[in-house]
Formats: structure tokens, sequence, C-alpha cells
């Protein structure tokens, strides 16, 4: 009996024991879990407290960077070239700079101990602006947190690349010319019909078309603000626009997209202007709106610039690259031109041959090695050697380009860039932007004077003595292929001739009324005539719209346009308000007139316009090369053209003055080309000027732009009149 009782008392003391343990074990578990909670607790604390920190270091650098710079300006903005001062004296370009270092670490909080260990800043100066990094380590109770934000300064984004043209005033680029999205041209395959985009035109100040003539298609959009007019000037409604000739492709109302049959083909259809919807606003997918709004929110139809970005920033505002601007982007250039046929002429000399040149000069050595040349460039590519591109490209002058371009490449030109015959990408056969060897071809160019497209100096006839007509006779037409032919008229009893070959006495512009001529000996003769070039009737046009504005702002700078800067006196208007442009210098009623004359017909001091104006000139600048000499450089790709061989560029055009793209017909003027033009890119500039003839027996138009959407890849211009700040990517990470 007492054996079994022991044997029970043992085996409860065990019992005891084992949950005495098991006690004490859960006791233990739970309390370093405590302790273990309490550790992880305790560091994503100072974790917290260390990210803290770091972004407080962040929050240092945005007031250095960008709050002082505002508060020292008055609660204001300025330019970029503004900030550009100010940055200097905060970090230096392409420098890094520490704000706090580990030596003397800024405090945040006595309490915790958290502080900013460290803030440096790197600046490096781009062609999107200025890009600022900022590395702030920040430290809490030992545990220490890194955050690095990059900001970007810069001037405010251009959307002009989206549109296939976009101008200030448009006119003749609207007749007899079609515009389409390249992807649904070049498209063979029937699956991707009505998958692609519609394109957009878009005018700013004034459009100026024929409602009976225009004979025009656009693959979607137009934009207009300002007035529409018709060829007298008279302003024109929507309702007149719908009912014109010109014409859209019609495309999907709820995503832009094109529509096409079964078989590809696109109904035409009449511009419509947009309808409001139901809160008001206007509706989207529409194929006209007139005085598109500037209000970005009211933009229903995507974003149209109000201006036009300088592509080098005009700090001075005297609408000029002066050679500091040019610098401040030409020095941010990385790439490199090989290949091709590159000629240099440096500043104060002088190219006289009759041709291009065949072989290619140390200018060449300088593209390859640095990427720009200091002067004024000739380059030249061929079918077996191409100019090949690689990144953006430098040229401190002038430009001369024709030929075959390979490669993705953006020229930066300071002065007028002269277009002598073709450009067009090395493309394999069949291909678009791709040559054979699979290299992406693409070209953009960017001119801070002009663009100047085939043959902007020679005039469109000659009058007998006695034939006061405004326009020639069109058997009187110069001939673009013939070097000299003279016809004779019997006026009053006397035989008269004139000559009206490419290179015979008076064809070229002479910029002036004149009543005498040298002809071929050299002996002064009356002129035959007093005709000039399409270019001088577009200047006037221009001209006398920027007139206008000086005149309603006295604090306007008018741009003024003159065919050379040796006639600087010579910079007219047109002031005839009924007619679409003049031809002759010495129209009747004196509408053809001086600046400086208009402003003293309208009560005005000359000086008081003029000494605030700013002046570009179509000449090569100091006549590098001659007038005469880019005549022959046309007559001579003229020459190597076969017949109805149209006008090529490929590439976007942007200039910070005016784009001239000029061709001749052949039933006029004899022309391989049939006055035909194709541009498979865009076109974009304050100033536009086109004249193609007209569209032909097969009813071909005569100027046709293939949009290439891929322009919008290349760098684009800024507005760097206002400065804009923007925080991008930021993350943080253990220090």
């Amino acid at each position: 009996m007492t054996g079994k009782v022991q044997n029970k008392q043992g085996m409860a003391l065990i019992l005891v024991l084992l949950s005495t343990i098991i006690i004490l074990g859960a006791v233990f578990v739970v309390s370093q879990t405590v302790l273990s909670s309490k550790s992880q607790t305790d560091l994503t604390t100072q974790m917290h407290l260390a990210e803290e920190a770091a972004k407080s270091g962040i929050d240092l650098a945005v007031e250095h960077l960008w709050n002082q710079y505002v508060v020292g300006r008055g609660n204001t903005t300025g330019n970029l070239a503004s900030y550009r001062s100010f940055l200097d004296d905060v970090v230096k370009k392409n420098q890094t700079k520490y704000l706090v270092n580990p030596d003397m670490p800024t405090v945040i909080d006595t309490e915790t101990n958290s502080r900013v260990l460290s803030l440096s800043l790197r600046r490096e100066d781009t062609l999107n602006g200025i890009q600022i990094t900022a590395e702030a380590v920040g430290e809490a109770q030992g545990y220490r947190q890194r955050a690095v934000q990059t900001m970007l300064v810069s001037g405010a984004q251009f959307a002009g690349y989206e549109y296939a043209v976009l101008a200030n005033y448009i006119n003749c680029i609207l007749c007899h010319a079609s515009f389409y999205n390249i992807e649904e041209r070049l498209n063979t395959s029937a699956a991707k019909y009505n998958t692609f985009d519609r394109i957009k035109l878009a005018t700013l100040e004034a459009l100026l078309f024929r409602p009976g003539s225009a004979d025009s298609v656009v693959a979607g959009t137009i934009y207009t603000r300002g007035q529409v007019y018709n060829e007298a000037y008279q302003p024109i409604n929507a309702t007149t626009i719908k009912n014109s000739s010109m014409k859209h492709f019609e495309f999907s109302k709820t995503d832009g997209k094109l529509k096409q049959s079964a078989t590809g083909t696109m109904t035409k259809s009449s511009l419509t202007q947009a309808g409001l919807d139901q809160n008001g606003n206007l509706e989207q997918f529409a194929s006209l709106y007139t005085n598109y709004p500037t209000d970005a929110k009211q933009m229903t139809d995507g974003i149209l610039p109000e201006t036009f970005p300088a592509p080098f920033p005009d700090n001075n505002g005297n609408r000029h690259v002066d050679p500091d601007e040019f610098e401040e982007v030409a020095e941010l250039l990385e790439g490199r031109l090989t290949g091709g046929i590159a000629y240099g002429v440096p500043d104060g000399g002088s190219y006289n041959s009759k041709n291009l040149p065949a072989s290619s000069n140390s200018a060449l050595a300088d593209l390859s090695n640095t990427g720009r040349y200091d002067g004024n460039l000739i380059l030249v590519g061929t079918d077996a050697n191409p100019i090949v591109l690689n990144g953006e490209i430098a040229v401190n002058g002038d430009l001369i380009l024709q030929g075959k371009v390979k490669g993705w490449g953006q020229f930066f030109v300071k002065g007028n860039t002269y277009l002598t015959g073709d450009v067009t990408y090395a493309d394999a056969p069949g291909k678009f932007g791709e040559a054979a060897d699979g290299t992406r071809n693409g070209l953009a160019l960017v001119s801070g004077g002009n663009i100047l497209m085939g043959d902007y100096l020679t005039v469109r006839g000659k009058n007998y003595s006695n034939d006061t007509a405004k326009f020639p006779d069109s058997s009187n037409s110069i001939q673009v292929r013939t070097r000299s032919l003279k016809k004779t008229k019997k006026i009053n009893n006397k035989n008269e001739t004139i000559d009206i070959g490419y290179f015979s006495p008076g064809v070229s512009d002479a910029g002036e009324v004149q009543a005498q001529m040298r002809n071929e000996q050299g002996k002064l003769v009356p002129r035959d005539g007093q005709q000039f070039s399409f270019t001088q009737s577009e200047l006037k046009l221009f001209n006398n719209l920027e007139l206008e504005k000086a005149l309603a702002d006295p604090n306007y700078r008018p741009r003024f346009y003159g065919l050379r800067d040796s006639q600087p006196n010579n910079v007219y208007v047109y002031t005839k308000i009924s007619e679409e442009h003049a031809v002759r210098y010495d129209e009747s009623g004196g509408t053809v007139k001086k600046v400086a004359d208009r402003l003293v017909q309208l009560g005005k001091n000359p000086a008081s316009v003029l000494n605030r104006a700013s002046f570009q000139y179509m000449n090569p600048a100091n006549n590098w090369v001659s007038e005469e000499t880019l005549r022959e450089f046309w007559w001579n790709d003229e020459m190597s053209r076969s017949r109805f061989s149209p006008w090529r560029f490929d590439g976007v055009l942007y200039s910070n003055n005016a784009i001239f793209a000029i061709t001749r017909s052949d039933k006029r003027h004899g022309s391989n080309t049939e006055g035909k033009m194709l541009v498979r890119g865009a076109m974009i500039c304050p100033d536009i000027g086109v004249l193609c003839a007209g569209t032909d027996a097969t009813g071909n138009e005569s100027f046709r732009l293939f949009y290439d959407p891929r322009v919008q890849e290349f760098w684009a211009p800024h507005d760097t009149t206002q400065v804009v700040f923007q925080r991008l990517v930021y993350k943080t990470e253990s220090a």
C-alpha cells in the first residue's frame, strides 16, 4: 500500500516538474518575443528617423537650389539664363559641391539625435536643361539612411514636334498639297488598317488659302489661332472652310485612328469645326479647330504651343544667335560625324568653285573628333559615301547640305542652312529609316537663322518695257534648264530683246527697284521689268505682320526679313490687303514699300520702330559663298535630275525664323522636278513659305508631306524665357 502511494507521489512530482519546465519555457519564449519585437520596433523607428533626416537633407537642397532663387527675385521666376547665373554661385557646371559634410553635420532633432550627416549636389548641364542630383545621408541613433533626388531645371517643354506643320503664318503651303502619316503610307499589311494615328497641322497667328482651288487634303486635323483668310484677305468662317476644296481624311472620333476600308483606302470629308460637349468644352477628335484656346486646361484635343522657342537661348532678347548663346548649346553636344564629304570654310574665307566639293578638307577630321565645325560648312553625301551621323553636331556658321545621310543625328546650325539638292536617308531598298546594315536613319535640322530649300533667288519671269502687267506672260517665264534664251518682240516699232535663260542678266532678284541692270558685257541697260522672287513676296507679308505688332506694342521687338545684308535698307512690306501677294517692286498704287517709307506714310518716326528691330537676311554670311555660286549649285542639281523627279527631304526642319521650300514647274519653267516636293518628316518654324506648282494631269499634289512620328524622339527646343523646376527620380537605401 505504502509503495503505491510513493509511486503516485513520484509521478506527481515529475508532472509538476515537467509543467514548471514548460511554463518557464513559455515565459522565456514570450520574453524573447517581446524583446525581439521591441528590438524590431526600435530598428524600424531608427530607420524611419534616419530616413526622415535624409529627406530633410533633400529639402535643404531644394531650399538652396530653388526657394532661395524664387525669394531672391521677389517671389517670381525669370528666364533660364537668370537661373543659370544664380546656380553658378551654388554649384559650378559639371561639379559636385557639399552643402553638409560629415565633419560638420546638421542636427535635425536633439531628442532623437537625428541629423543630416552629409548633403552633396552634383550638377550636369544637358540639352534638356540643368540636371542636379542631391544625395543626403541621414543618421538617427546610430542608423544611417541615404536619399537621392534628381531635379531638372529647364525651359518650358515644347510640343511642336507633334505637328506635321506648325507655323505662325501659313499661306501657299495649303494649295495643291497633301499631308499623311508616313506609317500609313508605307504599310502593306491589311491587319494594320485602322491602327494609324491622324496627323496635325497648326497655325498660330493667321491662315490663308484659296477656298475654291486649294485642292489639298490632310489625314487628320487642322488647328488655327487668329484669323483665317481667303486669297483676297477677306476673313472666312468655319462654314466657308467646310464648303471649301480643302478636305481631310476621316478618322475615328473616339481614338483618332485613320479610317480605312478593306482595301486600305481612306475617305475625304469636309473640315468641320469642333462642337462643344455637355460641359461646354471643345469636343475631342474634330477635324477643324478655329481660335484654338491658349489655356492648356481648355486644349481638349492636345497641347498647341503659343510660341516657337529659340533653339539657342536668346538671353538678351535680340532675336539673333550671339556667340555665347551658341556656345551654351554647342558645348553640350557629344555627337560625331563621319563619312561623306565635309568641306569647311573658316570665317573670312570664301568658296568660289561652281561645283560642290568632291573631297573633304580638314573639316571632316574636326567633325569626326569633336562633332563640331567653327566656320561655314559644306556637306555632301553619296550612295557610296553617305554622311554618317551619330548624335548632335554643331556648325558655328552657315551650312550647305545635299545628298545621302546615314545614322541618327541632329544638326545645330548657328546661321542659315541651304539645301542645294535632295537630302534623303541612305535606306535599304524598300525600307524607310533603315540602312542595309540595320542602322537606324533619322535627321533633324535645327537652324538659328533660316532654312532655304531650293532656288530662293530666281524671279518668275520678265516683262517687256511696255508690259505693266503684274504677272509676266507665261511664255516669258525663266527657263531653269537653259543657260540663255533670247526672245525678241517689236515694241513701239523697235525690236526689244529679253533673255529668259537661267543665267541671263536680270534673272536673280535685284532686291530693289532698278531702272537699269548690267548685261552680259557689263553695260548698263534698261532692266527687264521689276519682278521679284517668291521669297521676297513672302518676306513682305511676314514683315507687314511684324510691323503691325510693333505699332500695337511699343515694347515689341519686330523681326524684319531682307533678301541680303548688302541692302540693309531694302526691307519691304506689302500693304495691299485685297490680294494674296505682290510680285513687282514697282506695283501700281505704291503698295510695295520699304518699312521706313511705310512708317512715314503712317505718320510715325521710322527710328521708333527700326531702332528696336531685329533683321534677318537670306544671303550667306559675309557672302562666303556668293549668290551666283549658289545658283550654279541649283543648276547642277537640276541638270542631274531625271525627268519628273520631285525634290526630296527626309527629316524634321526647325528654324528660329523662316523656312522656304521652292520648286518650279515643268510647263512654265522646264524643271525636271515638275514643280513637286516630298518631305518625309516635319516642318516647324515661325514663318513658312512653300511654292510648288499645281497638281499634274494625274491629280498628284505638288507638295506632299509624310509626317514621321519618330521626329518626336529628337531634342526639341525649350522655351527658356520661363524657367521650370521639376523633381524627378527619388529613392532611399541603407547607407
